[in-house]
């Protein structure tokens, strides 16, 4: 049976636009798939800054190590207040939400962009996969990049800094500028992690998915609300840790869903709450 047409609403956008999903000729990616051949899709999230940090808006790009192919771009309505904090960061305010899609249809857009390809997130405590797939039955499948921790490892630095995405751009000299919108930031997040794949793949001789993800082990995150925390109840399964200053988002940013890939690579992207340093995981998120 054919699914109900999706409707997304990228940032800037007046009135929702039919999302046109774009066929991808791409293989299950898995450890042995090479990099040359691998698909990759770089994530990023804004959110509403509360506890339980509900998407406000999702971006990413689809990418190859040597191109790009097309981008996924809305505004999620949540009907869930707004921290103040969070909102002067990525610039999203209720009037811009409506006529969004609810999450659960637009996590589906994105799980259905994101197919057969390696998840990136620059995200030191796997906080926007874990938000995507908040909720599931089943826990996402596809191999997940972390380019902070990518960062640490192929240009050295120290194991308990966390580098914030415009610190990564800045070191490996990239033409974008963090700015706080999910499309932005998932667009400079590809672009640190093709930089770092091709440091990593003179450095350390990697060739396949499975030699990035082996060396990078995913963070096991305790999202126990404090006070359950010690409880014979165990962990709350998607529950959050403490609210500290929220995580957000941006201005401006393209209107478009769902396209073919632009000649040019360049374009604003930014980092709203990974431009500094932090040292442990399960920190502020907006």
């Amino acid at each position: 049976m054919k699914s109900k047409p999706l409707y997304l609403k990228p940032r800037g956008a007046t009135e929702p636009v039919a999302w046109e999903e774009i066929a991808v000729d791409a293989p299950e990616v898995g450890p042995p798939t090479s990099l040359d051949d691998a698909q990759f899709v770089a994530l990023d999230v804004e959110t509403t800054g509360n506890a339980p940090f509900l998407v406000l808006e999702i971006g990413a790009e689809r990418f190859r190590l040597d191109r790009t192919l097309s981008f996924f771009d809305t505004l999620v309505d949540c009907r869930a207040p707004i921290n103040p904090y969070a909102r002067r960061r990525h610039h999203i305010d209720r009037s811009m939400l409506i006529g969004a899609p609810e999450f659960k249809d637009a996590r589906r857009g994105f799980l259905r962009f994101a197919q057969g390809a390696v998840l990136v997130e620059h995200s030191h405590d796997a906080f926007d996969t874990w938000l995507v797939g908040r909720g599931l039955e089943s826990p996402l499948e596809h191999p997940i990049i972390d380019t902070t921790a990518l960062a640490r490892l192929v240009l050295d630095l120290p194991k308990g800094q966390t580098p914030g995405l415009a610190r990564l751009v800045d070191e490996l000299g990239l033409d974008v500028t963090p700015a706080h919108a999910a499309l932005d930031d998932a667009r400079a997040t590809a672009m640190v992690f093709r930089a770092l794949i091709e440091r990593a793949r003179e450095k350390l001789g990697w060739r396949s998915v499975g030699d990035v993800v082996a060396a990078l082990p995913r963070p096991v995150i305790d999202r126990t609300p404090p006070s359950r925390r010690g409880s014979s109840a165990g962990p709350a399964r998607g529950a959050r840790g403490p609210t500290v200053p929220p995580r957000s988002g941006a201005p401006a940013a393209t209107p478009r869903a769902t396209s073919p890939a632009p000649n040019a690579r360049r374009g604003r992207s930014s980092r709203r709450r990974r431009s500094g340093s932090s040292g442990s995981p399960g920190g502020s998120r907006a």
